[in-house]
């Protein structure tokens, strides 16, 4: 695991590609090197298909290893969208600053959010999860 502080400032302000640092990737780098979780490899076809990312987010079989949690903590994987089940954004919960997302779209790139912002700015769900 890194320091938290030399990783945001690595990558905060990096731009969003769809390919190769889409929200997935760096949910998945954070996980790795800031919690030491590992998340599954993305398609990198389910970028380009918004329905066929929330089906697969909704039922890949490695959800089953994640739980789902009433209230962020640190390190939460936070799934994001209008349905629950159904998502199509993801990021990842840090107990920093009143509790921020991190997380990368195609307007800003990697960015810290409140959640409360995030939400009301998309309309979206929130999912917290931790590993089972």
């Amino acid at each position: 695991m890194s320091d938290r502080a030399a990783f945001l400032r690595r990558w905060r302000g990096t731009a969003y590609d769809k390919a190769e640092r889409n929200c997935w990737w760096l949910a998945a780098l954070a996980q790795a090197e800031l919690f030491g979780q590992a998340l599954p490899a993305a398609d990198p076809a389910l970028v380009a298909d918004v329905r066929a990312r929330a089906e697969t987010m909704g039922t890949h079989p490695a959800r089953a290893e994640w739980r789902e949690i009433p209230a962020p903590v640190d390190g939460a994987l936070v799934l994001m969208g209008k349905v629950a089940g159904a998502e199509t954004h993801c990021g990842v919960f840090l107990d920093q600053d009143g509790g921020l997302i991190l997380h990368t779209d195609e307007r800003h790139g990697v960015v810290l959010d409140p959640p409360l912002e995030l939400a009301a700015a998309r309309r979206w769900r929130l999912t917290y999860l931790i590993p089972a």
